[in-house]
């Protein structure tokens, strides 16, 4: 259950906002039927797609969520890492032609107590909320 509870408070939170104004635009995870269920995440299992706004509130989240960084999947702790930019590196442009954002940010949730990984989600989005308010106040 904590995947599921991580992304409800995430799209919860970044539909308090006007579109314009939150820092997540899209949160992808399955919500479809499972092919095998997982006891520990309600049968979808713990990965998923975070697209921000902006690259700097991306950066802000990343920066600011206290867990593992890296591409490894399989663990049994959280682990985040900047997907686009580590998996298509020396070809973001062509990345962006097929509308792969370069501010996507993949989480792997991992067995962490239950009651600590949506605070520490929730504070990491509040540093990527500023970052992203910074980011249209100066492009405005």
């Amino acid at each position: 259950m904590r995947t599921p509870s991580v992304c409800n408070l995430l799209h919860t939170a970044s539909r308090a906002h006007k579109p314009s104004s939150s820092p997540i635009t899209d949160i992808f995870h399955p919500n479809g039927k499972p092919r095998r269920r997982l006891p520990y995440s309600n049968g979808f299992g713990g990965l998923f797609l975070l697209a921000f706004a902006g690259q700097r509130a991306a950066e802000a989240f990343y920066d600011a969520l206290p867990c593992a960084k890296g591409p490894s999947l399989g663990t049994n702790f959280t682990l985040a890492c900047p997907y686009t930019i580590l998996a298509h590196y020396g070809e973001l442009d062509l990345a962006a032609q097929y509308g792969v954002p370069v501010s996507l940010v993949r989480v792997s949730i991992g067995l962490e107590d239950a009651g600590w990984l949506p605070k520490v989600f929730a504070d990491a989005l509040k540093v990527a909320e500023d970052a992203h308010r910074a980011e249209s106040y100066a492009g405005a």
